[in-house]
């Protein structure tokens, strides 16, 4: 696979025809030959959002255009019987060239479809599908850095890398914040100062202080006897900020593992700071009490709309964060007795 992966990085440079024109023909059959109509959507250069569309006839269709200038421009391609209402499997991501002779062969779902002639989109295929079967994140940002050094005001290599590792998607790697942001530093400023990178730069800095190495937001909020809390006033110990909710049965699972942590560590500088995203009280006060938790635990009953819950980016529970007696994170959404064993390594 990195052979393959490595040669057509290198064959890239040289796809250039004479001809101005770019022509895309392609074959239909399967479940998309009931289809009438395909339709290109694509920035020619000088005007984004240009759509053409011919008919398809005998199961085939032959469609073109112009490019203003010679670099790449993205593309959608997509089939259906109307523009509008189109659904994922009915739409095809083609990076396009001036001169490019395109063949599109369509059997099933459009993103699976057979290209040739368009060699940035066969090498955005080939990358996209193999980065995200792997589990091994190491390869995919040295596969990732390759691929924007060679070619940083690529709107290919930028898609590519936001499909691994864009907004929703850096959190699964919590380790690996700085590298992700570093690979991202790497794109051009025309890529980095794009709509699109803008927003992720600025999702980049909402979530930096959720990542390891970075310092959470402090927050207050009230126990079920109304006291007041701050999680800075836990400052000086580890604390776990565990994010739950009473009708979450993954989170009440967690509460052995917890406890077992809990009173392990407790007398050795280590709290537990539950949050609740309940919005009904009797409801959380039901589940502290059936479960006796002896933890610090609070709530604004807001429910999971709660601003805190929002500002720390939390969109699924039980989600929880580890921090340093100075307010680090040192690790994220510890479960089962990872708690434990992670403990073990900060607190002797």
């Amino acid at each position: 696979m990195k052979r393959i992966i490595i040669s057509l990085l290198i064959l890239c440079p040289g796809v250039l025809f004479a001809q101005s024109n770019f022509i895309i023909k392609g074959k239909v059959s399967g479940p998309m030959s009931t289809l009438k109509n395909v339709y290109l959507n694509y920035n020619d250069g000088a005007f984004s959002g240009r759509t053409d569309s011919v008919e398809i006839k005998k199961g085939e269709f032959e469609i073109s255009g112009t490019m203003k200038d010679g670099s790449y421009n993205a593309a959608t391609l997509a089939i259906g019987n109307s523009r509008s209402r189109m659904r994922p499997d009915q739409q095809l991501t083609l990076f396009i060239k001036k001169g490019e002779r395109i063949t599109v062969d369509v059997e099933g779902a459009l993103p699976a479809s057979k290209i040739t002639g368009s060699v940035q989109t066969e090498l955005y295929q080939l990358l996209s599908d193999s980065l995200l079967r792997t589990k091994d994140v190491d390869q995919s940002l040295a596969i990732l850095k390759r691929l924007i050094v060679q070619y940083p005001d690529s709107k290919m290599a930028c898609k590519t890398f936001f499909n691994v590792f864009g907004t929703g998607r850096v959190q699964r790697f919590p380790t690996k914040f700085p590298e992700i942001a570093n690979l991202f530093s790497l794109f051009s400023p025309q890529i980095q100062g794009s709509k699109e990178g803008l927003a992720y730069s600025k999702y980049m800095e909402s979530i930096s202080h959720l990542v390891i190495g970075g310092t959470l937001s402090d927050f207050t909020s009230k126990t079920s006897e109304g006291k007041v809390v701050k999680l800075s006033d836990l400052r000086g110990k580890y604390v776990l900020v565990d994010f739950w909710a009473s009708w979450c049965i993954p989170c009440r699972g967690e509460f052995p593992h917890l406890k077992k942590a809990y009173t392990r560590f407790k007398d050795k500088n280590f709290e537990i700071l539950g949050y609740s995203i309940d919005h009904d009280k009797s409801l959380w006060i039901s589940a502290l009490e059936n479960d006796d938790v002896p933890w610090i635990n609070v709530s604004n009953l807001l429910g999971p709309e709660d601003p805190i819950a929002r500002e720390y980016q939390i969109y699924g529970v039980p989600a929880n964060f580890l921090i340093d007696p100075n307010g680090k994170v040192i690790a994220v959404n510890l479960r089962g007795e990872l708690l434990e064993s992670t403990l073990e390594k900060f607190i002797k």
